[in-house]
């Protein structure tokens, strides 16, 4: 832009704030700001009037009608476009503040873990002392299973569809360029620090197509205020002591190990006042999912919630690590006096590993092990189940030389991207996939013509060197060990994209490591109390592992391993309250 225009544009911006007394939206330091930067650009420039006419380009935006590049515009007029495109005046909402009036959580008895996964979310609830609780969430939603996807989708009409609703709306606009919001987890893993609810988080008009500006931050709040109020509903079907269990449990909530220190210290501390959030719009807009829910109200309530000075931040325990929380099954089953972890979370976004040891006295009575943590080993690698998702679209696409450069290829993409779940779920059960792209093409490929295709490999070894980076960062004494005849490395394989090829390779055979060779041995992470639950839960216990450990009455108690093997120990803590970090 030319840098006269700049100025005038600018001189506009700070002429209207002026006027109009910042309305509460530009602070004294900004305004400040604003005059630094038009004398930079013009240090003669006074404030113009609505006489100073410039050329502008044509507008083709929602709420503005194409010129002539040459018919000329005021400022004043330029002003108002500014005025005219902005979000119109939000609803009234009243929040339901019911949770931020108790202090305590109403059945103490109760504790509530919710998985937030990246694909599909889970919750799972334990009854101190011995007992359990299997939440539907699917059942809670209308549906059936145990599952809820963590999708979101904003329809032509304004309002917003959760879950399989959402799934199900979007899968008739293939033609319209749209997007459903899936992955939505992934936005905590794309920054360390800052806010989620900036205007560089703005939602796009292909994801949000309304003229109300929500955020990535309020597309989270509102997805887990979907996810807790499914909680809630699955939570109330219940009875202890023969009383309804109430909303308000005590609950911890599952989350990746992020490499990155300051990201987890950051994203932690999110994640816990959006859930506490959560709650409050749960409250506020429980029964009224299905069938959709107006932006406009949803982003009314959010705002609200945002601004509240107090929340029911008692309901929210520690935030789990996910293999820490799958631990808490598998490894309090070991039987050796001596027995090496590795467990392996392979959700939709992430990929976690965590090295753990597990102990026990000979001849002791108590059966409960001691679990030593290799703190060292923690490694998340941010490739998991979407990857292969986006791979298996990508060569449906070369099978059928579709071009996405142009706007049939782009529909076709955008159509297999709302589907690729389900089909790759199709290919992996049945060694094939038949398929209908968006033009009428139909084709079929084989299992094993996709897992010889060399993307598929390189994934492979990717997640294999992942495996190896973990071991690669402790020491070499723990290698030896390891390395040692008549000693296996136990990997406990789970999360809901546990079952693919390239991940139960993880599981198999030898792997070399600073010149050790360390034999793998496949586990079945499922724990013994499991025996006898119904088949339709074990069916999906690896989807919902991370939510079971995480709802164990006492996560096991863990100490930090010596950096060495056989060294002397350091203070213990436990489980729920590390704080993880990867190398």
């Amino acid at each position: 832009m030319d840098k006269k225009i700049a100025a005038i544009l600018l001189a506009s911006l700070i002429e209207r704030v002026q006027r109009d007394g910042g309305t509460g939206s530009v602070s004294s330091h900004e305004l400040q700001a604003l005059r630094s930067a038009l004398n930079a650009l013009d240090p003669d420039a006074t404030m113009p009037d609505s006489a100073v006419t410039l050329p502008v380009a044509p507008r083709t935006d929602v709420g503005s009608v194409a010129e002539p590049a040459s018919a000329p515009r005021s400022v004043t007029e330029i002003a108002a476009v500014v005025v005219a495109t902005k979000a119109p005046s939000l609803p009234t909402v009243k929040l339901v503040l019911d949770s931020t009036k108790l202090t305590e959580p109403s059945d103490r008895e109760v504790l509530l873990c919710l998985d937030f996964g990246t694909a599909m979310s889970k919750a799972f609830a334990s009854v101190f002392p011995d007992g359990y609780l299997d939440l539907e969430l699917g059942a809670a939603a209308g549906r059936s299973g145990y599952t809820l996807p963590s999708s979101v989708f904003i329809a032509d009409d304004g309002k917003a569809y959760f879950g399989y609703e959402a799934i199900e709306r979007s899968q008739d606009l293939i033609e319209s360029g749209r997007q459903r919001l899936d992955s939505i987890k992934a936005w905590l893993s794309q920054q360390s620090e800052g806010s989620l609810d900036g205007d560089a988080r703005i939602l796009q008009k292909s994801w949000n197509p309304t003229d109300y500006k929500l955020t990535q931050g309020d597309l989270i709040r509102i997805y887990l205020a979907y996810l807790t109020d499914m909680a809630n509903q699955a939570l109330g079907g219940y009875e202890v002591g023969g009383k309804t269990i109430d909303r308000y449990v005590k609950r911890r909530f599952a989350r990746p190990c992020w490499p990155d220190p300051a990201q987890a210290k950051w994203a932690d501390k999110l994640m816990r006042a959006m859930l506490a959030e959560a709650q409050v719009l749960a409250d506020t807009f429980s029964g009224q999912w299905a069938g959709g829910i107006n932006v406009a109200e949803l982003k009314s309530a959010a705002d609200q919630v945002r601004a509240l000075s107090a929340r029911p931040d008692y309901l929210i325990d520690d935030g789990v690590p996910e293999p820490v929380a799958v631990a808490a099954g598998a490894i309090a089953d070991a039987e050796n006096l001596r027995d090496a972890f590795m467990v392996v979370d392979v959700g939709a976004g992430t990929t976690d590993f965590g090295l753990f040891v597990s102990t026990r006295k000979p001849g002791e009575e108590d059966d409960q092990p001691r679990v030593f943590q290799i703190p060292a080993s923690i490694h998340g690698l941010m490739q998991a189940g979407d990857k292969v998702d986006g791979m298996l679209r990508s060569f449906i696409c070369k099978h059928e030389s579709v071009d996405a450069a142009d706007t049939s290829g782009h529909l076709i993409m955008a159509d297999l991207g709302r589907r690729i779940r389900g089909l790759k779920e199709t290919l992996f059960k049945t060694g094939a996939l038949e398929y209908a792209l968006a033009d009428g093409t139909v084709g079929k490929i084989a299992l094993q013509d996709f897992l010889e295709d060399l993307t598929v490999k390189r994934f492979g070894q990717l997640v294999e060197d992942g495996f190896k980076k973990a071991l690669q960062a402790v020491d070499d004494t723990w290698l030896k060990w390891l390395a040692m005849d008549g000693v296996k490395l136990h990997v406990v394989l789970t999360g809901g994209s546990s079952t693919l090829p390239m991940m139960k390779a993880l599981a198999k055979g030898p792997i070399e490591v600073k010149g050790f060779k360390i034999m793998r041995d496949s586990v079945d992470p499922k724990p013994s109390w499991m025996d006898g639950v119904p088949d339709e839960l074990m069916a999906v216990y690896p989807q919902l592992a991370v939510a079971i450990g995480g709802a164990a009455e006492e996560l096991p108690e863990t100490m930090t391993a010596p950096l060495s093997f056989g060294g002397g120990t350091r203070p213990r803590y436990v489980a729920g309250r590390l704080q993880i970090s990867g190398n």
